[in-house]
């Protein structure tokens, strides 16, 4: 990947390949995503990437994010959490627009509509943050504008007893040296799962004791607003100057029900419970970019950049020991807000035209607050007890400075040598805690190699060395207690996060063979192998309240490595290629097998983070003419059993999609889309085992999958 062409997808999104002064043509180029383009991108550029461009966004009419990208290669998604090589729990780098997310942030919250294109990293870059471990999902917002136009769009969804309407509207216009662009997305979304628990419990000598069913219910409505405003300017010396803005605003209104039918005569405390609650979160980024060039072979590319993130939480949870009691009432306000500025800049240079260096920094202040109230009021009382308040303020700084060196070392092959450093200082102070403070920092080495076979155009190899790492994030840091309420035990516990935490630390090699035998056709044979240290586990442990009571509770500690390893293959070829008589389909096969094992955790099963073992793709496109065209995609990701530590077992049911879509262009640059997700109504499985001395406690969940139908209608005005 060229020096410009990193330029443009991180730092100035004015910025176009003609910018850059020319290079030997043997060597990388820097191409123009648009279509069939991210093939040869993904092709050309030393970074392993793998690019997902708009027209494959909307492709399916999806409203989420996480529903396009299971359907990458090696990308797993268990709730609405993006995996790489199986692994969650942070792992994985979400980045926007070149930048960090806050934590909690969720890709849902940004529509389809509003991107211009995702990437997909399995190795890391010096110019991206090396907190990548599994590696990173860059989401890139529309910026540039090729023409005027209005664009709107009107869906309606039925799922789960849901009606979904969304709307989508694009404005885009440019004169001489200027543009500019709106994007704006109304939406709501409904859930409802009904979750059957099963839990029963036997004695130290194997007799069964206890049996329950919970029989529960949550229903979930959110409401969506987003926004992306865009200026772009061309001045008069030749640099650019652009700013771009991203704000979403959502409002979750939650209620649920649980209901324990027993089988054996001991319960719960609240047999019967139900909880109303109510989230309102508001995010701004905003971005300001310059771009000047120094001489004909060196540019300056600037940018800076303000977050914010605010939410407000409202919990209401009811325990009915008996029914005739008056219930228990937990009332819990909370609310979060994130501020931050950050800076980044890089230099860019030619030298003796087949090297492309480049020089840079990249700074963040993130200011975190958080409150929360607590008022109890015990069964059959009218009386509150004595409220409990936290609070915590974390402010974290955060400062990398970068080289790397693209070079053409040959005709065949190109080399990216890159040298990275980031420091972390947290302080982290609170009402019920000592202050606390951590530092740390990583030096992230990453050398990747591309050669192109000899005689052989279409084939061949890569090979990535790095270092990242995973840092812990502020709720893990914090010894703030999120309690259950109700059923805590080893398989539901609370938790406690810990001010000793350490980053993770992670060395990597990535291999990889690609051929890209006819147009718009690829094959990509890769394998991985990653050896981590200080990695984050749980200790799970009960605590004594009172001679009467006590609580099981978990927290986070570094404590030995584990190596991780895998395989991957991605597929995308046209049926004619292989017979000439097929009718016109495009068919799409990836799938990635995982392994990991902890030496700190006695096996079986001892993998790293519940990391997802394989996950599959199987997809055709057919057009059927210039109006018509339709599809499916079939998706497997499997579970399996997980010792997660010395004494409890997870388990996780296999997960199989089955989506279809369909595409009608009518006249007066009008269409119509139709698509159907999840028909196969998957059921979700869940269990989890924990075994000791005094016994075994065993608690499962199934919730039953429904299927949604999607009828979108677009127009371009």
């Amino acid at each position: 990947m060229s020096c410009a062409g990193v330029s443009l997808l991180f730092f100035s999104p004015a910025l176009r390949a003609a910018d850059v002064p020319a290079k030997n043509s043997e060597g990388v180029q820097t191409v123009e995503v648009a279509g069939p383009g991210a093939n040869v991108q993904r092709k050309n550029d030393t970074a392993t990437k793998i690019i997902i461009n708009s027209v494959e966004l909307l492709q399916w009419g999806d409203t989420q994010l996480s529903a396009v990208l299971k359907r990458q290669p090696g990308v797993s998604v268990v709730g609405n959490e993006l995996r790489m090589r199986g692994l969650g729990a942070g792992y994985t780098q979400i980045l926007l627009n070149g930048d960090a997310v806050a934590p909690g942030f969720s890709i849902d919250s940004i529509a389809p509509e509003l991107i211009e294109r995702v990437e997909i990293l399995r190795t890391t870059t010096a110019e991206f943050s090396a907190q990548a471990v599994a590696g990173t999902i860059n989401i890139i917002l529309k910026k540039g504008v090729s023409s005027a136009r209005k664009e709107v769009k009107f869906g309606i969804a039925r799922s789960e007893n849901n009606w979904n309407p969304s709307l989508a509207l694009e404005i885009t216009d440019k004169s001489a040296g200027f543009f500019y662009a709106v994007s704006a997305t109304l939406s709501k979304t409904g859930y409802e799962s009904t979750p059957l628990v099963t839990e029963s419990i036997y004695d130290a000598i194997g007799e069964f004791k206890i049996l329950r069913l919970r029989a529960q219910k949550n229903v979930t409505d959110v409401w969506r607003f987003g926004l992306s405003p865009r200026l772009n300017w061309n001045l008069e010396n030749g640099d650019t100057l652009s700013w771009q803005s991203f704000f979403d605003y959502y409002s979750n209104l939650n209620w649920g029900n649980d209901h324990e039918i027993n089988m054996t005569k001991l319960t719960t405390q609240y047999p019967d419970n139900n909880y109303q609650a109510s989230m309102h979160t508001a995010i701004l980024r905003t971005d300001l970019n310059w771009a000047h060039r120094l001489d004909a072979d060196s540019k300056l590319n600037v940018k800076l950049g303000f977050n914010y993130n605010h939410r407000e939480v409202d919990y209401n949870f009811f325990g009915y020991p008996l029914p005739q009691d008056q219930p228990f009432n937990r009332h819990v306000v909370s609310n979060a807000a994130e501020t931050s500025v950050s800076s980044s800049g890089k230099y860019l240079s030619r030298f003796r035209e087949d090297h492309s260096l480049a020089f840079g920094w990249d700074g963040t202040l993130t200011q975190r607050s958080e409150a929360r109230l607590q008022f109890d009021r015990p069964t059959n009382s009218n009386v509150l007890n004595k409220p409990l308040v936290e609070d915590y303020k974390a402010n974290v700084r955060r400062i990398a400075m970068f080289a790397h060196d693209e070079w053409d070392v040959t005709n065949r092959l190109q080399a990216y040598l890159g040298l990275r450093w980031e420091g972390l200082n947290t302080e982290t102070t609170g009402r019920l805690m000592d202050a606390v403070q951590t530092r740390s920092s990583v030096w992230s080495p990453v050398l990747q190699l591309l050669w192109k076979l000899p005689e052989q155009e279409k084939d061949q190899l890569r090979f990535a060395l790095s270092r990242t790492y995973k840092a812990p994030t502020p709720r893990s840091l914090v010894p703030r207690r999120y309690t259950a309420n109700n059923d805590n035990g080893p398989t539901n516990p609370d938790y406690q996060g810990n001010p000793q935490l350490l980053p993770e630390l992670a060395w990597g090699a990535d291999f990889a063979y690609e051929s890209y035998f006819a147009k718009n056709s690829m094959f990509s044979l890769s394998a991985y192998i990653k050896r981590v240290q200080d990695v984050t586990m749980q200790n799970l442990y009960e605590q004594k309240v009172d001679e009467q009571k006590s609580v099981w509770i978990t927290t986070p500690y570094n404590h030995g490595t584990a190596k991780v390893m895998g395989i991957e293959m991605d597929a995308k070829f046209a049926l004619q290629n292989l017979l000439p008589a097929a009718p016109p389909v495009e068919v799409r096969l990836n799938a990635a097998r995982n392994w990991s094992k902890l030496d700190a955790i006695p096996g079986p099963d001892n993998r790293l983070t519940d990391q997802v073992p394989l996950t599959a793709n199987l997809g055709m496109d057919y057009k059927r003419s210039e109006r018509q065209s339709f599809g499916f995609n079939f998706n497997l990701q499997t579970g399996g059993n997980v010792q997660a530590t010395s004494g409890l077992r997870t388990y996780t049911g296999v997960s199989r999609n089955l989506d279809l879509y369909g595409l009608w262009k009518l006249e007066n640059k009008m269409q119509l889309r139709l698509s159907v997700s999840n028909l196969l109504h998957q059921d979700v499985l869940q269990a989890s085992q924990y075994s000791d001395q005094d016994g075994r406690k065993l608690r499962s969940s199934v919730t039953p999958g429904s299927a949604m139908i999607r009828l979108q209608f677009e127009k371009s005005l």
